[in-house]
């Protein structure tokens, strides 16, 4: 994402404004809501969405292993209390129970145990401690993942330790989210390898192998 637009909170949309707009969007569209600004995010590439399908799967794995009612999906909009005009949408996120109400009405969500964001070029600096500030905000939200696209790595902010940064690299780093139950235990863990099976070797950089 780019420079954040800034604008009066009398000129924001509100969230309510914000999906009755993107209700006359093609769906393939990808909108979010930032700090009262409409944001057509441009379409993901092959890599970032073989790291996010890759993440799904192993989580619905460990969920029927263990029998657990959360449940992960790919990413809609998620209310952030810290910020009531903004709807940003992350790459994946962990609902704590199967969602309710008639199938197909919900495009937005105030329910994330779990939030994983799939870097990208566009998610600045700026754009990443935004988001870890705004993430944090969500009630039962206990951990924010971010993977990188480019490098074998990522980072773990864990409201057990007051979202202090949880670094990992190289291809045998694991996920280890405990408040889920989702710890490296041998033989069932998504290694950084995992999340990337399926990209070619060239996106691997040299010396994480």
């Amino acid at each position: 994402m780019s420079a954040r637009p800034k604008l009066a909170p009398a000129d924001q949309k509100t969230i309510e404004e914000f999906l009755a707009y993107t209700a006359t969007r093609p769906d393939e569209e990808r909108w979010e809501l930032i700090e009262g600004v409409p944001v057509l995010n441009a379409s993901p590439v092959d890599h970032h969405q073989i790291i996010a399908s890759n993440i799904v799967t192993h989580l619905k794995i460990e969920k029927r292993r263990m029998g657990t009612p959360w449940l992960p999906l790919i990413g809609i909009g998620t209310r952030v209390p810290i910020s009531a005009n903004s709807l940003p949408q992350p790459d994946v996120f962990v609902l704590e129970g199967t969602p309710t109400g008639r199938a197909g009405a919900r495009a937005e969500t105030d329910d994330a145990m779990v939030i994983l964001e799939v870097l990208s070029p566009s998610n600045t600096k700026a754009d990443q401690a935004w988001r870890r500030r705004v993430y944090a905000s969500v009630p039962n939200c206990q951990y924010y993942v971010t993977v990188s696209m480019k490098a074998a790595a990522m980072t773990t902010f864990d409201r057990s330790t007051g979202w202090a940064a949880r670094e990992a690299a190289g291809l045998q780093a694991v996920l280890d989210l405990p408040a889920l139950g989702v710890v490296p235990a041998a033989g069932r863990r998504l290694s950084l390898h995992a999340a990337r099976s399926g990209m070619s070797v060239q996106a691997v950089p040299a010396g994480l192998s």
